[in-house]
């Protein structure tokens, strides 16, 4: 996939950047990896805190689940010599590693970075990306595609793509930043990190209640899908005996867009709703008065214009009936401070995540139509794109990551 070199773009870092940058001098810390071809079963959790979220099931936390302030997004390369006894052994680990951390067992976190604190919804999800099975010599499905370059993206290669995947959230960022450590210790010896994202989100965001605003003052999570990990199949679930390694799976795409702070806040108040096709300030449709009043993309005003513009973020975004185009957002925001060379403004932006059955009918075709026409593209600037295979929860004491795949 030919991509363009984004010279400017580094690892991103959040608002949480000081507790993690302090995890990260640290001594290295985690579960080390089991010797070759032996198992480590995570353990039965018996009781949850009431910041902790069940680890066991059909589907994986952290999709369905609330969506916590503070997320780590990590991907990782097979090392050249890693075969699938190798990566298994680091699904093993990574199993109980996981089980542990989410009922709020900080014992694998040997940076002691952890010690003390409570999960605070913490959630961990780990996929696959094209590029593992690739080398592995496994078959892809047929929706775990590389994802094209679309018109306007200026991808750094570095920060883009990836064999594995791990997606770290909770409320606590330093109960994250001893996660962190832990997932890179238990798996230096088959991995190498390739880039890692972190985001935030406001604290109204992380309510049922509620949809938070990301950095263009946007009401973010508007009219989302609603999904429960106690259903099968729909817009987000894999529901396939073919291949049956993903039943219950999910595949995830990861963009990263900067948003050109200045250029937006000095357009005009017109000029930034027009663009959404919402009022900023309330978050309702252009015409509307509340944020939950329906989107009428056929409403015109009294010379016959269509109120939302053809181009408007919303109208194109929204899912064409009946074309499978429904996925879940689950995005974040980031920041890492005045970038070079870009006299007062800042590097950042939003960190888009979506989770959907088949990206090639849900998030593809939506991306194509953005890319063509979005308004809101002459504000935002993708650099980073990625998409990986979630894998299927793990169901038991004995389960673990992927087990019917590398075992």
């Amino acid at each position: 996939m030919n991509v363009q070199k984004h010279t400017r773009r580094r690892f991103l870092t959040s608002s949480a950047a000081a507790t993690l940058g302090a995890a990260a001098v640290g001594t290295a810390a985690g579960t080390q990896l089991p010797h070759k071809g032996t198992a480590s079963a995570a353990p039965s959790p018996t009781h949850h805190t009431p910041s902790s979220i069940p680890f066991f099931g059909a589907h994986q936390p952290g999709i369905a689940d609330p969506t916590p302030t503070n997320a780590v997004f990590l991907a990782f390369d097979l090392k050249d010599s890693t075969v699938k006894s190798d990566l298994a052994d680091v699904m093993r680990a990574w199993t109980g590693l996981a089980a542990a951390l989410m009922r709020g067992d900080t014992s694998a976190d040997t940076s002691l970075v952890s010690t003390g604190s409570t999960p605070g919804k913490f959630t961990m999800t780990v996929g696959l990306g094209g590029a593992a099975l690739d080398q592995l010599d496994i078959k892809r499905p047929p929706a775990l595609v590389d994802l094209p370059l679309f018109p306007g993206d200026e991808l750094e290669v570095a920060a883009s793509h990836g064999a594995v995947f791990v997606q770290l959230c909770s409320d606590d960022a330093i109960y994250l930043g001893g996660a962190v450590r832990a997932v890179r210790a238990a798996a230096k010896r088959v991995l190498r990190p390739r880039w890692q994202m972190n985001g935030f989100r406001g604290a109204a965001a992380s309510t049922a209640s509620s949809n938070g605003r990301n950095l263009m003052g946007q009401i973010d999570g508007t009219n989302n899908i609603a999904v429960s990990r106690a259903s099968t199949g729909g817009p987000v679930w894999v529901d396939a005996v073919s291949p049956a390694w993903m039943t219950g799976g999910s595949y995830v795409v990861v963009r990263q867009f900067r948003i050109l702070l200045s250029k937006w806040e000095s357009a005009g108040s017109s000029t930034r709703d027009h663009a959404v096709g919402r009022h900023i300030p309330s978050g309702a449709p252009l015409g509307a008065h509340k944020e939950s009043d329906p989107v009428d993309l056929n409403a015109k005003d009294p010379s016959g214009a269509l109120i939302i513009p053809d181009d408007a973020h919303i109208r194109l975004a929204a899912p064409r009936r009946g074309a499978g185009e429904e996925m879940l957002r689950r995005s974040y925001s980031y920041s890492i401070g005045q970038a070079s060379g870009a006299a007062g403004d800042e590097d950042a932006g939003l960190i888009f995540v979506s989770y959907q059955a088949d990206p090639t009918t849900s998030f593809i075709p939506v991306q194509q139509r953005l890319a063509k026409s979005d308004a809101l593209a002459h504000f935002t600037l993708a650099t980073s794109s990625a998409l990986f295979a979630i894998l299927p929860g793990v169901v038991g004491r004995h389960d673990w990551y992927g087990r019917s795949l590398l075992s």
